[in-house]
């Protein structure tokens, strides 16, 4: 039987404040319908595995319309099972569910055929009948999906008290909604679920394609720690999660359980002391009366199981088991390099890991006034950025992924990276920054110089060096295309200049200035310049949010165009391309003209976020805030009105915290949306309102911490819960350190 728990503290069940028992993470899953499937005693042993919430069509299952079971096990205190008034909720199903607890129904919404009725919209909120909870339980969930996604496909998933109700999603107090920890060091990369309590998702390379048709594999299914006492198997299930998380400030991954006269910890970490795909698995048994306990390690990959066997090396009151993994590059290949019997290298390749990250973060620059929760997460942002960016040699070295695997967003944004250079030459860590600007400047790009859509020619029209959207693994530039067009994103080449000009101020590195300024002038400014349109603002595009061909005006592509082109301009001064400077001057100040006359309502008193939309609830943009960090005066009208029709169109109606990212009705334009709500924090101190920057800072920090101190795409539009890409490398982790030097 597969023990999938849900660990929690029960103290946390009973607050008033968090109130509930977290149901996310890895589910039971099986394609069918069989009544015998809601039984307790049924062996659901041979089910795949499935990650809820999810539609099952992201997993596996595209095109699948039709019934399917769920099944999830999980443990419960004692103290819990004889609490009145308990509520399960299942978040949002597709489209119709009948719910088992134990074996016996306890709600259903929609109806099953013939019958057909949906009712997909609607949280699920069924009472718990007395009685019914054990401490080994087995929830069943029996789903219908007429057409199109379906399943358990959103949160919140949870055991709650009844004196909570649906209004308690209105979160007033950070939570946890979030279990699993990346790690990886540039190279390879795994996962730790601390739900179910196993490492998963192991890959070769940090990214998600090394080129269009080689795409990073999963490598193990999972890998876990087994834990004995004599031969009978103590499920890890059954200890009390004491501490989970990084070891701050570093990629290494440390989980305490407590058991009865002893504590378990588990260590994991690709070390940055190698550069290779390595991972290390260390784990400690320690307590007074240890004899009889011993540990495994086993390995599901593919259809093959793998176990080292029991062993623990013993010394006074302390066991420990220590497992080196490798791979070669061969597709069938990983080892265990040693099964250490009589001696262990677990503390010292832990030790020297830490070493390493202190080491590393010498360099590290922190700004004066900073609380100590927020160093904290500042120290811990900066982690991820080093994780995320590539180690290998080149072509691939330097680039910075968006997301940590297995977020499915590993891969290299032009936008992401921008933000992730800036917030490394603000913290010391000039190395990497400059790593990432070779990246760019030495990847293969111009494959869209020339795109035909319906008879027009969208692409660029000329030689250039930035992507118009990422990169694959290997430096190509790579873009997505769909039955709405090619994704063009013009900001890059404002955002690359912004970087460029950000790396010489702070090093006077001029010997690259003077290597690169051929392909800087020519292919990046130059570009830039060209793709300015009769309006004076750059031609439409994807914009922020991928919409796809034909696009619109975007204020947030013109906005970065203008700091691009200052930034150009300062750049050729100081080679004495004076020509140019003047040249990449005037048209910074033609966009900016364009952008007070063309995208400024006056009856609003706004910014318009394009300028195609007339109305303002069609127009509001919170990617409009970059005009304000970059262009306008912060003490101006121009910036207080957009700060308040951000209050008055975006403001989260629920959340009541950050906003949202445009004002309709799309999924995920309705999710607050992380990366512009850190740059509003910049506004908002330009403006001198202190007090809401900080508030909303505050916010988003406490989040982090209860969420292993990783910052999300997006949160959910009710609840505040995590949603989209964990963690965001630039477009959070990056963002959340410049805020603390845009003072």
């Amino acid at each position: 039987m597969k023990y999938i728990k849900a660990i929690f503290a029960f103290l946390l069940l009973l607050s008033a404040l968090y109130g509930e028992l977290p149901l996310k993470g890895t589910w039971l899953f099986k394609l069918g319908d069989n009544s015998t499937w809601s039984k307790v005693e049924y062996n659901d042993s041979s089910w795949y595995s499935i990650e809820v919430p999810s539609f099952w069509e992201d997993q596996e299952y595209e095109g699948y319309d039709g019934y399917a079971w769920y099944r999830y096990h999980f443990s419960l205190d004692s103290s819990v099972i004889e609490q009145d008034s308990l509520i399960i909720v299942l978040g949002r199903i597709d489209d119709v569910d009948e719910t088992f607890l134990n074996g016996e129904k306890i709600g259903a919404t929609g109806i099953f055929p013939p019958n057909y009725s949906t009712a997909f919209n609607n949280n699920r909120f069924y009472n718990i009948p007395k009685g019914i909870l054990q401490i080994q339980n087995v929830l069943a969930v029996r789903v219908y999906d007429k057409s199109l996604n379906g399943g358990i496909y959103k949160g919140p998933l949870e055991i709650i008290s009844e004196s909570e109700t649906e209004e308690s999603y209105i979160k007033k107090v950070p939570r946890r909604s979030y279990y699993q920890i990346p790690f990886t060091n540039g190279i390879s990369a795994a996962n730790y679920n601390v739900n179910n309590l196993r490492f998963d998702h192991f890959y070769s390379h940090i990214y998600q394609k090394y080129d269009d048709q080689t795409e990073t594999p999963i490598l193990i299914n999972y890998a876990s720690t087994v834990l004995f006492s004599d031969d009978e198997e103590i499920p890890l299930s059954s200890l009390y999660s004491d501490k989970s998380g990084y070891i701050e400030g570093t990629g290494i991954i440390e989980h305490e359980l407590q058991g009865e006269g002893f504590k378990l910890t588990q260590y994991a970490f690709c070390p940055f002391t190698v550069d290779k795909p390595m991972w290390i698995f260390f784990t400690v048994i320690e307590g007074d009366d240890i004899d009889s306990l011993s540990l495994n390690f086993e390995i599901k990959k593919k259809d093959i199981d793998v176990n080292i066997g029991k062993w623990a090396y013993q010394k006074d009151n302390r066991k420990w088991l220590t497992v080196f993994l490798y791979y070669d590059k061969s597709p069938d290949s990983y080892m265990f390099l040693r099964k250490f019997k009589n001696r262990h290298p677990g503390f010292s390749a832990l030790i020297e890991e830490v070493n390493w990250w202190r080491t590393w973060h010498k360099s590290t620059l922190i700004p004066e006034i900073i609380g100590q929760k927020e160093r904290s997460l500042y120290l811990q942002s900066l982690a991820i950025l080093k994780m995320g960016q590539c180690r290998e040699e080149f072509p691939t070295r330097g680039q910075i992924i968006a997301s940590l695997p297995p977020s499915g967003y590993n891969i290299c944004q032009v936008r992401d990276q921008a933000y992730s250079i800036d917030a490394l030459l603000y913290s010391g860590h000039i190395e990497e920054a400059l790593s990432a600007l070779q990246f760019i400047m030495n990847s293969r790009c111009g494959r869209f110089e020339h795109f035909m859509w319906y008879g027009e020619d969208y692409g660029i029209g000329q030689d250039y060096a930035v992507s118009v959207s990422r990169y694959f693994g290997n430096g190509v530039e790579d873009s997505d295309c769909n039955e709405d067009g090619l994704n063009i994103e013009l900001d890059g080449f404002g955002l690359t200049l912004w970087n460029l000009r950000q790396y010489i101020e702070i090093t006077e590195d001029l010997k690259f200035l003077e290597y690169y300024w051929q392909k800087i002038s020519r292919q990046i400014a130059d570009v830039l310049v060209k793709l300015v349109d009769e309006t004076g603002l750059i031609r439409a595009d994807s914009g922020p949010y991928r919409a796809h061909l034909p696009g619109k005006h975007y204020m947030y592509t013109s906005a970065c165009a203008y700091r691009g082109l200052v930034d150009a301009s300062w750049l050729a001064r100081l080679i004495e391309d004076e020509d140019r400077a003047e040249r990449y001057e005037d048209y910074a100040n033609r966009i900016r003209i364009a952008i007070g006359e063309s995208l400024f309502d006056p009856e609003e008193n706004t910014l318009k976020g394009n300028l195609e939309d007339r109305d303002p609830e069609a127009y509001m943009d919170i990617s409009s805030v970059e005009a304000l960090n970059w262009i306008f005066n912060p003490q101006d009208e121009v910036s207080k009105g957009t700060l308040a029709a951000f209050d008055k169109y975006l403001s989260m109606k629920n959340a009541q915290h950050g906003y949202c990212s445009i004002a309709n009705d799309d999924w995920y334009a309705r999710q607050e949306w992380l990366f512009f709500n850190l740059r509003v924090v910049a506004a908002l101190k330009k403006i001198t309102n202190f007090k809401k920057a900080y508030g909303l800072r505050n916010w988003i920090t406490d989040q982090a911490i209860q969420n292993f101190y990783l910052i999300p795409e997006l949160y959910d539009e009710y609840n505040t819960d995590y949603q989209g890409a964990v963690p965001m490398c630039g477009l959070g982790a990056g963002v959340y350190i410049s805020t603390f030097w845009k003072e």
